[in-house]
Formats: structure tokens, C-alpha cells, sequence
């Protein structure tokens, strides 16, 4: 989800209108729709005013998607960054075992060809 859908989300969930955004966040009327660009990506401006804005918004969420949209006070900010540290070491302990499962498949495949030589050696000798 683009960071442009998470705006979106936000400002549906809280009943806010995109004229009362526009104009919370001193934008003109086709300002916001300038301020993303066609791959749906928003000005680091515009988020900045957004998060100065609507401090209820947790800017780890706006940003990455990770963790709670809402946050009801200051220190919980401190906590979703925590949070987004620890599921990144564990995203990165994940991808970490699927290199290694790969690995291990590809391992084990080298091992099936070699039985496969071996049996094949064995038969040969059987039969000479």
C-alpha cells in the first residue's frame, strides 16, 4: 500500500474530508494532487504538514505501513519505533532462513544426482 493510500485510509477513518485536509494542510485546491506524483508518491512537505497536522497519526505507519494508524499520545511513538526495529530483525532473521532453506533445496538436489551416479555405477557393476 502506497503512502497515498494510507492518507486516504486515515482520512476516511477519522471523517475528514479532503477539502478539510487541503485546507488543514494550507494546500490550494489542486495543491495535493500536485503535491503526489503519478506513482502515487507523496512530497516529503506534504507529510511533514501531515504529521504536524494530525499528531493522533503514527508517522511510522503513514510512512512504512508498520504498526498501529493511531497513537494516543507522544510515547507511543518511542514504542512503534521500537516495534518496527524488533519486526525488522525479524524480517531479516526470515529472509536470512529462506536463503538458507534454498540452500539446503539446492544442496539436496546435488545430493539426489549424486545417489543417482552412484546407483547407476552400482547396476554397472552388478552387471559386469
Amino acid at each position: 500500500m502506497k503512502i497515498i493510500h494510507r492518507i486516504l485510509k486515515f482520512i476516511q477513518k477519522e471523517s475528514i474530508s479532503s477539502d478539510q485536509l487541503k485546507s488543514s494542510l494550507g494546500l490550494g485546491k489542486d495543491a495535493l494532487q500536485l503535491a503526489v506524483s503519478e506513482d502515487g508518491s507523496v512530497s516529503t512537505d506534504v507529510l511533514e504538514e501531515i504529521c504536524k497536522q494530525y499528531p493522533q497519526l503514527n508517522p511510522i505507519w503513514l510512512v512504512t505501513g508498520k504498526g498501529e494508524m493511531l497513537i494516543d499520545d507522544y510515547h507511543e511513538i518511542g514504542k512503534a519505533i521500537e516495534n518496527v526495529e524488533s519486526q525488522d530483525g525479524i524480517y531479516n532473521v526470515i529472509a536470512g532462513k529462506d536463503i538458507e532453506i534454498q540452500l539446503l533445496k539446492e544442496h539436496i538436489e546435488g545430493l539426489n544426482e549424486l545417489i543417482k551416479v552412484k546407483n547407476k555405477l552400482i547396476d554397472e557393476y552388478k552387471n559386469a
